[in-house]
């Protein structure tokens, strides 16, 4: 039907040695003269230090992109995608004060899961007090339960 499946695996940097072993051969089925699909193997950076040993030579040469996703260390891009967060799961109104967005870079060192994961524990915190906004004692207070 002309349709290219996708194919997405997250956390690939926990799969078993013999899963990158024998998937070039499971990827070789029509013997490379189409493709059937579209693999992506998402993880962390063990997951490309995995890749790059030889016994995985053949998975490697069939890997047409590799992207790794950097810290968003850069201020005005951190606030950015922050603020662009909160507007599309539909907040209204800013919840977090300048001072609050720098505290939540920091701590998250522009890590955009880890400042989700901030951001989420700090609105739990919130709600009990009935606060509509995430004030920079909650947002610490996040981080000290974090670590």
């Amino acid at each position: 039907k002309n349709v290219t499946p996708l194919w997405i695996i997250d956390e690939a940097h926990n799969l078993p040695a013999e899963f990158f072993r024998d998937l070039p051969a499971f990827l070789n089925f029509a013997f490379d003269s189409r493709d059937l699909m579209s693999v992506w193997l998402v993880g962390h950076p063990a997951l490309e230090h995995t890749l790059d040993r030889a016994p995985y030579a053949a998975l490697a040469s069939r890997i047409q992109v590799r992207l790794r996703l950097r810290p968003i260390s850069e201020r005005e891009r951190f606030h950015s995608l922050v603020t662009q967060a909160f507007k599309h799961a539909g907040a209204e109104h800013t919840l977090l004060s300048d001072s609050g967005l720098e505290l939540l870079r920091q701590a998250s060192r522009g890590l955009p899961r880890y400042a989700g994961r901030i951001l989420k524990t700090s609105l739990q915190l919130a709600v009990p007090k009935g606060l509509n906004h995430l004030p920079d004692e909650v947002i610490q207070q996040a981080i000290e339960e974090l670590r």
